[in-house]
């Protein structure tokens, strides 16, 4: 399997260079405003490797401002690359090469990765090599203890090498070193202009794993009737619409065909097999349409003279939509715009999968998914997003708060359109346009308020870097089987002033509090009144210095962490605010928390990243995620965590 990891795009539309755009393991969000190049970026990706015939076209897609200039060039054939994609070999994959190339030797590393380049007049070139010299001692080691090994390993910089040494000693052609020869050079005829080694693992096994991907947007939608004789005749004519591959995608996920439909049969038999397509397509569709389950949909098969060209020639398939509430039928395409989307995508979608030769090697790109939805069906949606990760990779694009998934923030990139530069591409949400992070802060804030009508363990916190450190620390702890959040709501509140407040707003809705702060040594005056007021227990009040040995007077959250992890991860997020300047752990004074103490060394080298003094804790939270890994923490270190999930649970 292989799992693209990174994308970048150069000279597409409005987009310059969106810079290398790191892409989640299961789902992307890209978020920007209107005309920020969300569609041209999902259009440039789906070009350079895609499920059908979509192709660059140089004038169409070239940015226009510079197509005159870039013409010479083009007819030289000096092709301007449009998409890099970076994907990762996954241990499967790599497993089998070794095993079947290399006898089990580990010449291919899981997490291995290559590149994939895209020009503009849609040829491409691979960047991946192998490591000739292990390569060379598998295949030796792989050969046993033939006669004449040795020899002909012996000096050989190149595997042609060894095969050049064993057709010179005139060996019987049945031996076995004569058959590793033939063998070798028989594919190597087939991987001219590669390496023997490198060009037969990406023909035989990387090049076949290349995923696929899957564009869909609202062209594809799904019409209220179909005249079969019509659609029949732009299928052998090759002039498909995308509503038509969809209308085809619809009978595929019925079961039927279009000469199925059209041919004559009795009344009872067609009928049958009518009702028979309704119930089958209200099944799948209902399973996660949630907003309505008093729908069926219903199929009929008629000819009507008056209608207009086509649907006045031949048999309509009809789509009606049948409501059991209120006893109606009315005409697919006049159901609400949402459910419309949602209809088709779901049909579409299915027939596209059970088309593809596996199930394996799809990318879906969804522009601006869900649209037309109620902000639950959205929800919805995007549960149904995440179940579609577990076979494939999905990139959509959004500007809809509740197309965000505010478990997932890690998953987002911002798309801004930026004066002189194009469009860029970034996770670094701290950098952002307030304009272009919106949906995100909506997304945020609508968790919080749900939290605070619905969630029965609510666990108050000051800020977002504690709110995205404890959800991956969590999560990482219950994936070892571990104390992690389990049901209880991380709420972030802005600042340990607030948190009182929120106390008293919560604890009226008699729901399960616990809060979670910084300031041991100097508790807040109102938590304190609070806690005589009996509207919230001491057991439920807790600080982070009471999760080390230490007992420090003041710490947070990011003392629980690595010292040296979280310095790199401050210098890594202002390595341009910083021009030079290192922080290390011996620059750093007395003071209780390492905030306090980076705080300090700022002041004293007189460097200012924000106005009021400090950093952005939340900015170099996002940046340490990925270094905080089961294997890169400490037991003591994972221990802390675990022992505050736990008291968090046995308090709630």
């Amino acid at each position: 399997m292989l799992t693209l990891i990174k994308a970048q795009v150069w000279k597409y539309k409005s987009i310059e260079n969106s810079t290398p755009v790191g892409l989640a393991d299961a789902v992307t969000v890209l978020v920007g405003k209107n005309e920020s190049g969300k569609t041209a970026f999902l259009e440039a990706l789906h070009k350079a490797l895609p499920l059908g015939a979509a192709k660059y076209d140089y004038v169409a897609d070239y940015p226009r401002k510079d197509l005159v200039r870039y013409r010479p060039e083009h007819a030289a054939k000096n092709y301007q690359k449009v998409v890099r994609l970076t994907f990762r070999i996954e241990k499967g994959l790599a497993d089998k090469i070794n095993r079947e190339m290399f006898g089990g030797e580990e010449v291919i590393a899981a997490g291995r990765t290559f590149a994939r380049d895209t020009t503009i007049a849609n040829t491409n070139s691979i960047e991946f090599d192998v490591d000739e010299k292990a390569a060379l001692a598998a295949l030796n080691k792989s050969l046993g203890d033939l006669e004449h090994k040795e020899e002909v390993f012996a000096g050989a910089a190149t595997l042609a090498d060894v095969l050049t040494k064993i057709e010179g000693l005139g060996l019987p052609a049945d031996s076995s070193l004569a058959v590793f020869a033939a063998r070798w050079r028989a594919r190597a005829m087939k991987v001219s202009g590669w390496g023997m080694v490198d060009g037969y693992i990406w023909h035989v096994y990387l090049s076949p794993a290349l995923p696929k991907f899957l564009y869909f947007d609202d062209y594809k939608l799904l019409e209220g009737k179909i005249n079969l004789a019509w659609l029949q005749q732009r299928e052998a004519a090759n002039q498909l619409s995308d509503a038509d591959e969809t209308a085809q995608g619809l009978l595929q996920l019925a079961g039927t065909t279009l000469k199925e439909l059209m041919s004559d049969e009795d009344y009872e038999t067609a009928k049958a097999k009518i009702e028979a397509i309704g119930l089958n397509i209200t099944q799948k569709v209902f399973e996660f349409w949630k907003q309505n389950q008093d729908l069926d949909v219903e199929f009929d098969l008629k000819s009507d003279a008056k209608d207009v060209a086509p649907y006045n020639n031949g048999v309509n398939l009809y789509i009606r939509i049948k409501n059991r509430r209120h006893g109606v039928t009315v005409p697919f395409d006049q159901r609400s715009k949402g459910f419309i989307w949602f209809f088709s995508f779901l049909v579409w979608f299915d027939a596209v999968q059970s088309r593809a030769s596996t199930k394996d090697d799809l990318i879906l790109l969804l522009d601006e998914p869900g649209l037309n939805l109620h902000a639950l069906a959205q929800a919805d949606f995007l549960s149904y997003i995440r179940k579609l990760s577990e076979q494939h990779q999905i990139i959509y694009t959004t500007h809809s708060p509740f197309m965000v998934d505010s478990a997932y923030l890690d998953d987002v990139r911002v798309v801004e359109d930026r004066a002189k530069e194009g469009t860029k591409i970034t996770g670094d949400l701290a950098g952002s346009s307030d304009e272009s992070v919106f949906p995100l802060q909506a997304a945020l804030g609508y968790s919080i308020a749900q939290n605070l009508f619905m969630a029965k363990k609510n666990i108050l916190i000051e800020g977002p870097a504690d709110l995205i450190l404890l959800q991956h620390m969590g999560a990482l702890l219950e994936a070892g089987g571990k104390q992690g959040l389990g049901d209880a709501i991380l709420v972030p509140v802005g600042g340990l002033d607030k948190l009182a407040t929120f106390v008293a707003l919560l604890g009226s809705n008699q729901l399960k509090l616990v809060v979670l702060h910084d300031r041991p040594a100097a508790p807040h005056q109102k938590l304190e009144d609070l806690i005589t007021q009996k509207l919230i227990e001491r057991k439920r009040v807790l600080n982070y210095s009471m999760f080390l040995d230490s007992r420090p007077s003041d710490a947070g959250i990011e003392d629980l962490l690595p010292a040296d992890v979280y310095i790199a991860a401050f210098n890594q997020a202002y390595a341009t605010e910083l021009n030079g300047v290192t922080l290390t752990a011996a620059d750093l004074g007395t003071q209780p928390g390492i905030i306090e103490r980076i705080t300090h060394w700022l002041k004293a080298k007189g460097v200012t990243l924000l106005k009021d003094g400090g950093f952005n804790h939340y900015r170099v939270a996002q940046v340490i995620l990925p270094a905080l890994t089961a294997d890169a923490l400490t037991p003591e270190e994972l221990e802390r965590f675990e022992r505050l999930f736990a008291k968090v649970a046995e308090v709630l």
